[in-house]
């Protein structure tokens, strides 16, 4: 009896664990989203070039601004007028992964009843 008060004690107590690691990973999320998006200044898109580095287009009010960044730096590279920016990819051409997932699939399923 003494063993089956002790397990639940256990598990009252990993509960509780849960609960306040839960509580604890909402709070500090939601504050550093806080800090990720701001009030005048907006990253509006951006593209891997290699380790570590990053070319980022950055809206601040109505100016757009290309920046370098690296692991040690960030460096000013030019500024973009609005007319300048022009959609590469279309949202429908790029999709999303589990439409290209599907796509993907289906393709690897059409092949395989050709060859039964």
């Amino acid at each position: 009896m003494e063993e089956i008060l002790r397990a639940i004690g256990i598990l009252i107590a990993f509960v509780i664990i849960l609960a306040l690691a839960y509580l604890a990973a909402r709070f500090t999320g939601a504050k550093l989203a806080g800090y990720t998006t701001g009030r005048y200044i907006k990253v509006i898109d951006r593209i891997f070039l290699g380790r570590d580095k990053w070319v980022c287009l950055i809206q601040v009010g109505n100016q757009y601004y290309l920046v370098g960044i690296t692991g040690q730096n960030m460096e000013f590279l030019g500024q973009v007028s609005q007319q300048d920016l022009i959609p590469l990819h279309s949202e429908e051409e790029s999709g999303s992964f589990a439409r290209l997932l599907g796509n993907y699939l289906k393709k690897l399923k059409d092949e395989a009843n050709r060859d039964a």
